[in-house]
């Protein structure tokens, strides 16, 4: 509650501080459209901006001089929100910081309160500075920054902050009793450049870093403190000055010369207070830690003579311990005296600690060079004449060592060009194996075999058993032999020759091993590639560094590998893995891509729905200007950002993604690639969900048998194809015949399933889902009782395993669990058992409120199923209460002649006519049935003919 609590305050100030930003007579309309409706929230807003404008008059109850502690009082502000201080926690030369404990609504949240000192009462300059401070926290959401969770005015006047506490450790003493080494310390002290950098993007200067202003928390994360001399890099006021060094807005001890000397400051500043922080990190003291008057340290910073921190570094006996030259050189660069002598910004000083990390050359050493050079000249002209005479005694053994490099660097690159050949022998080996079409080498091995068998019967005067021969060679699956020929004897056995190739060259049997693998998922053997995947994770995770390239490659294909298997779950946490070794790469990189959508993607399997789509829309928005239209990484997000937004309700935008898809790709690719057609296949599932079950089925079964000719009709792709008709052909059936030809192809895919993926795989238990259907038409459709009793046994029995699943798989709020549930109500509803299915749907349509959000599609399906079931029951208010309200969503989200519209008023109608309101009754008549059933049928598709058919039957008497 407290998270939700704090979310609602960042909004409210957030559209407050928008309505600051304009003039006061649009803030209203501003005010009203951001708000959406909500009352509570336009107060809270309006009280914000109240409480902005007259931060700058408030009138403050201390006097000049009190010393008084509040721990243990209570403070009560103009707005709903209630904090008990509990004890001083800090203070400075303009506030005082308490810990306190906001207490509302039944919930307690720590806080940092910040409130004027009583010395700073009377200063106009303090109050601006503390107001101000306000105003640019709140420009301020960092990980790094501590946040801004409140602020205003005290029912006293008393203007104060409310920021979030920080329970840590200042910087330099978190270092120093941990014992961390210096590479541990550079990477923290990255953290709170990420910081500063991040308030320098939103124009704020710090002008005050310093080690007691960060702070490390529990986690081992720096956070940033204390804003209250900050100011914003074009404001143009400068400040009061004061006349005693000790009054002025900095720290002694970490202020730039700048600052002492009262200059204009830039984001300079906080890059010197940043190189005095790292000094303290790094040497374990502050430069002039030994002066100990304000006047001789202010005359030691101007002077800029600052001692390295290789000079200053000791231990606890006090001996010397050793700081890398570019450590100090950095260091000093971002120390120097003059403002345009440091880092350009924070993200240059990042930069070249960054490349120390890495061993890479640092800048500041080069611009170090040539600065200490022409100092050093200046003093030691003479004695450098001298030295000249040595150089050339020195030049002869340089010219040998030079010799010696250059044939090193000769052997080296005829090192690489050799990495070079074997990276395109691999690439060469597995275009090969993908380019093999095992359809026509299976359809080879099958016509070869007929021909040889059929020339050694040709003397048998058994036409009969010639023909059943015939028979029986034509219902082989040759691609499915081939298949499982290319995995067993041609994969299969270079992998085996692998184990013991390669002893001496780990990561050559690895880089081999990987792309025979690459292979295996080429034609559908997912378990196999999975596990000679894991074999080059474990050897690249053994003899690699963590950020190598082969790392992120591994990952992303053993996800791929498990995401087949139906493994969701690890294969959500490997290219969660992937995702975060790929942010080294640049955004358009092939692999990132993959981590990235495929990351966006599980949360889709998942049913984070709304999450899988944000993600999808930026990283779509970020790649589509970026890389070509036809790249596959691109085409396989845009997929994927389809079927997100089928799952979502939102169809019509699925289908405006779409239709130019397939058009690019049967263009550029041709109509049976890979790519095309997958896009044609979600294009399939979209005009299903559509309602245009014609179009899909068409579509779907030319994908089927371009896929059954390359892979053969048992590979997964080729199944999931032939799913796709089958379902439509169970939407489409009416009658027994077509029944029994759906219910063949839909078994066929159920039985392959269960034996080549496992009866628990999402893909098998997806067609088992649509056989519940089947059977539940089938029973609607006899007149047996016996029969349908029969039927809807089945139907309920399948059901209560598919739900059982669906809740241990995917727990109970995912989308296909709350789906099972309604199809269980529906079933109940059928089989007469309206009690238990009015639980079910109850309970069905409340997970879907929770987590598909009330203007969902499926929201109107639920309710009209709860209608119905009161309707059998014979309920008829309650009915006409679920039908009324399916209908008005329907007609709102998909309009008036949709299909689903029609049918919610015709099962409205006819509650209406039980009920025996009869102006009602009309109403609805008019409105939506009599149209449709005026439409010629021959021009409506079987969705919209039965609907009408449905509207008709309702009118009879």
């Amino acid at each position: 509650m407290t998270g939700q609590l704090t979310d609602r305050y960042l909004l409210a100030k957030r559209i407050a501080m928008d309505a600051l930003e304009i003039d006061a007579s649009g803030r209203d309309d501003l005010i009203a459209r951001e708000c959406g409706g909500d009352e509570v929230l336009v107060r809270e807003v309006r009280w914000m901006i109240a409480a902005i404008e007259n931060s700058h008059t408030a009138t403050l109850p201390l006097q000049p001089g009190d010393t008084v502690d509040l721990s243990g009082s209570d403070a009560q502000v103009d707005a709903p929100r209630h904090y008990r201080l509990v004890r001083r926690v800090g203070e400075g030369g303009m506030g005082v910081v308490y810990l306190a404990e906001r207490e509302d609504d039944g919930f307690t949240q720590q806080v940092a309160l910040k409130v004027l000192n009583a010395s700073a009462i009377g200063s106009p300059t303090l109050l601006e500075r503390f107001v101000r401070e306000r105003q640019l926290l709140a420009r301020l959401e960092h990980p790094g920054i501590a946040r801004l969770l409140d602020g205003g005015v005290l029912t006293d006047g008393q203007p104060f902050l409310a920021m979030e506490y920080i329970e840590g450790e200042r910087i330099d003493a978190w270092c120093a009793h941990r014992g961390l080494a210096l590479r541990e310390r550079v990477q923290l002290f990255l953290k709170v450049c990420a910081a500063v950098e991040y308030a320098h993007r939103n124009l704020v200067i710090h002008r005050d870093l310093k080690p007691a202003n960060i702070l490390v928390d529990a986690q081992g994360e720096p956070r940033l403190l204390d804003f209250g001399i900050a100011r914003l890099i074009d404001e143009q006021a400068i400040e009061s000055t004061l006349t005693v060094t000790g009054q002025h807005a900095l720290t002694l001890a970490y202020a730039s010369p700048e600052q002492i000397e009262q200059q204009p400051l830039t984001t300079a500043v906080d890059v010197y207070g940043l190189g005095m922080v790292l000094y303290q990190m790094v040497a374990g003291r502050r430069p002039w830690q030994h002066i100990s008057t304000p006047h001789q340290l202010s005359q030691a910073i101007v002077a800029g003579e600052i001692v390295p921190p290789s000079r200053s570094a000791k231990t606890g006996d006090g001996t010397r311990y050793p700081v890398p030259a570019d450590i100090d050189a950095i260091v000093l660069k971002a120390l120097r005296r003059q403002a345009g002598e440091r880092y350009a910004s924070v993200a240059a000083l990042a930069a070249d600690l960054r490349n120390w990390l890495a061993q890479r050359p640092v800048a500041a050493r080069r611009g170090q060079r040539l600065y200490r050079t022409r100092r050093f000249l200046q003093r030691n002209r003479w004695p450098l004449a001298a030295a000249a005479a040595l150089l050339l005694s020195v030049l002869v053994g340089l010219f040998a060592s030079l010799y010696s490099l250059h044939q090193a660097r000769l052997q080296q690159r005829l090192a690489e060009q050799r990495q070079l050949q074997l990276e395109r022998m691999v690439r060469f080996q597995q275009s090969m194996y993908d380019s093999v079409d095992i359809g026509a080498m299976g359809h080879a091995v099958v016509a070869a075999t007929q021909q040889q068998v059929g020339a050694a019967l040709a003397s048998t005067p058994a036409p009969a058993a010639d023909d059943a021969l015939t028979k029986a060679f034509a219902s082989v699956q040759a691609t499915d032999i081939a298949r499982e020929a290319m995995d067993g004897y041609v994969i299969g056995h270079t992998l085996d020759g692998l184990d013991h190739a390669f002893p001496d060259a780990p990561l050559l049997d690895a880089d081999l091993r990987q792309s025979l693998a690459r292979a295996l998922l080429g034609i559908g053997s997912y378990a196999h590639a999975a596990d000679e995947l894991r074999k080059v994770f474990a050897v690249r995770a053994k003899l690699l560094p963590a950020d190598d390239r082969g790392q992120l490659s591994v990952r992303a294909d053993l996800a791929q590998a498990l995401e087949k298997q139906g493994q969701i779950a690890a294969a959500a946490d490997m290219y969660a893995q992937a995702e975060k070794l790929a942010q080294a790469e640049p955004s358009t990189d092939a692999l990132r891509i993959a981590a990235e959508s495929g990351a966006a993607r599980m949360l889709m399997e998942q049913g984070h729905l709304q999450q899988a789509l944000q993600r999808q829309d930026a990283l779509y928005t970020l790649l589509k200007p970026r890389v070509p239209a036809t790249d596959p990484g691109l085409m396989q997000l845009q997929r994927d950002l389809v079927m997100t937004l089928i799952g979502l309700g939102q169809r019509d935008r699925a289908l405006q993604l779409t239709e130019p898809l397939v058009a690019l790709e049967q263009r550029t690719l041709g109509m049976e690639s890979p790519q095309t057609l997958d896009t044609m296949l979600v294009q399939a599932r979209l005009l299903h969900y559509r309602y245009e079950y014609e179009r899909s089925l068409a579509l779907a079964r030319q994908v089927a048998a371009a896929r059954a000719r390359r892979l053969g009709v048992d590979h997964p792709d080729a199944l999931a194809a032939a799913f796709m008709a089958a379902t439509d052909e169970v939407y489409l059936a009416q009658e027994p015949k077509a029944f029994a030809a759906a219910g063949a192809d839909l078994q066929r895919v159920i039985d392959v399933r269960r034996r080549e993926l496992g009866s628990d795989h999402p893909d098998t238990i997806a067609a088992e889902t649509v056989m519940v259907r089947l059977l539940a038409k089938q029973g609607s459709y006899t007149k047996v009782p016996a029969e349908q009793r029969t039927y809807y046994a089945q139907a309920i029995a399948l059901e209560r395993q598919i739900l059982a699943a669906h809740e241990h798989q995917l727990g109970s709020d995912h989308p296909k669990t709350l789906m099972a549930l309604g199809s269980l109500a529906s079933l109940l509803d059928e089989a007469g058992q309206y009690e238990q299915a009015l639980a079910e749907a109850r309970l069905c349509l409340a997970g879907q409120l929770r987590v598909l959000g009330p203007q969902h599609p499926l929201i109107s399906a639920t309710r009209t199923l709860i209608g119905d079931i009161e309707d059998d029951a014979h309920h008829w208010e309650a009915s006409r209460d679920a039908y009324r309200q399916a209908l008005e969503q329907r007609e709102q989200l998909l309009g008036l002649r949709d299909a689903h519209t029609i049918e919610s008023a015709s099962r409205l109608y006819s509650v209406l006519v039980e009920l025996h309101d009869t102006g009602a009754a009309t109403l609805v008549r008019q409105r939506y049935m009599d149209p449709v059933i005026a439409m010629d049928p021959k021009t409506l598709n079987a969705a919209m003919r039965s609907v009408r058919d449905e509207a008709i039957r309702m009118l009879k008497p």
